[in-house]
């Protein structure tokens, strides 16, 4: 689909905690573009609250079909856990499993996942149950609304974070399309790239900068350059980004980031409770109180992100009781004495159901999330690229919502406007419908590796390995030589392609073209050290087969949020060929 020919826009924001999406027509764009409406419809546990987004959590039978997801999940197999007449082992129970795909440079679509019994089954059809969940209920809220409208004229978008390499996006849309969403109407959205989407259109007046009163400075305007830190359950990315004149967005610097989300702060704060109860002891009160253990769960959640490092009174969390039962079964010692034995004596106190924790020892568990990101924007700084100028840091995502990242950040760089939209953790998915109605709002990107191909090449001596010597007629040649289409750090403006050209061997075989990615800049072999095959082009030939003089043209855009190819015959280009990309094994 081409823009402006869908009728309505849906964005799924599919986060490693939290879930959720979003929607607006084509006519409430044109008119106002932040006339976008997200979901309220989840509703949190037995308190009955209502929440923007509900957690990426699945509930399967034992036959692997469909039983429920997101809050209804978890109440469910609470429900599961606590009848006498069910084995939980009859279910499969996956949460957080997004994370699976972080940093593949090589991913295989049969790969397995366990679930939080260790029962294992695809992983495509975990992220595929999950995505059709959130289609479906997003079609049932349509027609709630009394809109009558088909599936095939909807534009859908996929958040995905930009860290993520190739494979992990074609393992999306693959599970996307198994789901029922039409290929072609599928669109991959960055995460952080739909955020400054969204925040490049919000008014002033709806941003937080941590100085009251601040409205005189507008972001955004023609030149100015905002770095966008998007800080979700598993993951951070980071991108930068400058207003080019013709209002689109140009990356400055190749999208980055790591494992440094909330999720971090919940193992840190996991430790902290194993120096106290003992690793064993929380261990067998994780495995025989799940119920127990999502309400602890959710407990820190909430804790997470209205604790402030600048109170001076203990946080204060509910305990289920179990915690210290089981601590007390176990070593036939108190809770008291857990605590006095602890390397946090005298920072942690138990009152009856409530655990008291100094403030600095909970703000503790932050510390690595915190100095990860701080040392990670520090070094974007100094990148030649950006040269220190930046008009102002972005923090969207649910993690952004925590005031100790938010303070933490303020302080590290008290020289930069660090803003934090109103509703940072839709940010993400409203951005993405924004990205949806005008893919081509982002205007450049920067390639993350250098890409290639292996090459057949005159044979340079002290360059190139004599073990892929080979001679003919009378030449020597270097075979695997790295046949280098872009570099990494180079910009890719969207639609400007890379051409190489092929031959044929058979006039009947496709054509299968392996392609290399590098962590350096200027690789000799498709061998050497950072290097790696991530997948391949296939070009295949007419239903006639290739004629005897074809020479294969084939196009790469790498400025795309996915990679793009096409091929025709270089001689007459009216000539095109089915061409394909495939990343998975």
């Amino acid at each position: 689909m081409t823009s402006g020919d869908n009728l309505l826009v849906a964005a799924i924001d599919f986060g490693t905690t939290f879930s959720g999406y979003a929607f607006s027509f084509r006519h409430d764009y044109d008119l106002n573009r932040l006339n976008i409406f997200a979901n309220t419809s989840w509703i949190a546990g037995g308190a009955g609250l209502v929440s923007w987004k509900t957690p990426t959590t699945l509930l399967l039978n034992a036959d692997q079909s469909f039983n429920s997801f997101g809050y209804q999940a978890e109440e469910d197999y609470i429900g599961i856990l606590d009848n006498d007449d069910e084995d939980p082992d009859n279910y499969y129970y996956f949460k957080r499993f997004k994370m699976l795909l972080h940093g593949k440079l090589t991913l295989d679509r049969n790969v397995m996942i366990k679930d939080i019994g260790g029962k294992e089954m695809p992983a495509l059809d975990v992220f595929c149950h999950s995505i059709r969940y959130l289609k479906d209920n997003l079609m049932t809220t349509l027609e709630n609304r009394s809109i009558d409208i088909k599936e095939e004229e909807i534009r859908f978008v996929l958040t995905i974070p930009a860290i993520w390499n190739e494979p992990a996006k074609q393992f999306m849309r693959e599970a996307a399309v198994k789901a029922g969403i039409l290929s072609r109407n599928l669109v991959l959205a960055l995460e952080p790239e739909a955020a400054s989407l969204y925040c490049k259109h919000i008014p002033v007046d709806r941003m937080d900068t941590g100085n009251p009163g601040e409205t005189s400075i507008i972001p955004f305007q023609e030149g100015m350059s905002y770095m966008v830190l998007d800080l979700g359950g598993g993951t951070v990315d980071v991108t930068v980004h400058q207003v080019t004149g013709d209002d689109t967005l140009k990356e400055l610097f190749k999208a980055s980031g790591g494992a440094w989300g909330g999720t971090r702060v919940d193992q840190a704060f996991q430790a902290l409770l194993k120096n106290v109860v003992t690793e064993t002891c929380f261990d067998a009160f994780c495995r025989d109180n799940r119920p127990d253990l999502l309400d602890f769960e959710r407990e820190l959640e909430l804790r997470k992100r209205t604790v402030v490092d600048s109170a001076r009174k203990p946080v204060v969390m509910k305990v289920p009781i179990a915690l210290p039962t089981t601590y007390e079964d176990m070593t036939d010692k108190s809770r008291d004495d857990a605590i006095k034995e602890s390397i946090h004596n005298g920072k942690i106190t138990f009152k009856r159901d409530k655990m008291l924790i100094d403030v600095d020892l909970f703000c503790g568990c932050f510390t690595d999330c915190t100095e990860s990101i701080k040392g990670h924007v520090e070094d974007i700084l100094k990148r030649p690229e950006i040269n220190g100028h930046l008009d102002a840091i972005i923090m969207v995502g649910g993690f952004s919502e925590s005031a100790i990242i938010v303070q933490s950040l303020r302080k590290a760089f008290p020289g930069m406007r660090v803003i934090v939209p109103q509703d940072a953790g839709l940010a993400v998915v409203k951005g993405a419908v924004l990205y949806g109605h005008c893919p081509t709002s982002i205007s450049s990107r920067v390639c993350k590796f250098t890409y290639g191909i292996a090459a057949k090449a005159t044979f340079k001596p002290g360059i190139h390995p004599e073990s892929q010597k080979s001679e003919n007629n009378g030449k020597f040649y270097c075979k695997n030589v790295f046949g280098k289409f872009i570099g990494i750090g180079e910009n890719a403006g969207i639609g400007q392609t890379v051409k190489q050209s092929f031959g044929i061997t058979s006039l009947t075989a496709p054509v299968v073209i392996e392609i290399f990615a590098s962590t350096e800049p200027n690789p000799i072999m498709v061998t050497d050290e950072g290097c790696t095959k991530i997948g391949s082009i296939t070009v295949r030939p007419p239903e006639a087969g290739w004629k005897p003089d074809t020479d294969l043209e084939v196009d790469m855009d790498f400025g795309s949020a996915e990679f793009t190819v096409s091929a025709c015959d270089a001689k007459n280009k009216t000539d095109s060929f089915s061409t394909t990309f495939d990343f998975l094994e």
